[in-house]
């Protein structure tokens, strides 16, 4: 088996979600940032950053229920994301330590490590028996 079919699924705080209940997954990443454009008095803009955070929403369905619901949402939790990401070569990263990133077209292929608070929905088809799900993370 190769290294990179781990990345087929992903993590909470280590614990990997069985392929079962997250048969068909998506992720989406999203920068925040406490960013504002400002106007000079000539017109031209001028983009003001204090800081800059990730918030990502994996949602997907599967044959079985996803095994979160007893997880504390008032706690900060870790995800061990199942979407790669690149970046320029030697750009620091938070990345996942069971799938080594990869050198591909002169960038950097990693499976981001994401620590921060948990906003899960859920959503049932009885009469189909799938189960579908959404986690929302926002870094700390």
């Amino acid at each position: 088996m190769n290294v990179h079919d781990y990345a087929l699924t992903f993590g909470i705080d280590g614990v990997l979600i069985p392929v079962k209940a997250a048969v068909k997954v998506t992720q989406r990443y999203e920068t925040l940032g406490g960013r504002t454009l400002t106007r000079m008095s000539n017109g031209r803009g001028h983009l003001q950053s204090r800081w800059k955070k990730m918030r990502s929403e994996l949602s997907g369905t599967g044959w079985a229920p996803l095994p979160l619901a007893g997880l504390d949402r008032s706690i900060v939790h870790t995800i061990d994301c199942v979407a790669p990401r690149a970046v320029p070569i030697g750009t620091p990263v938070s990345e996942r330590p069971d799938v080594p990133g990869v050198i591909r077209d002169g960038m950097y292929v990693y499976w981001p490590r994401l620590t921060g608070y948990l906003e899960i929905t859920e959503d049932t088809d009885p009469r189909s028996a799938t189960w579908g799900w959404t986690i929302t993370i926002e870094e700390e």
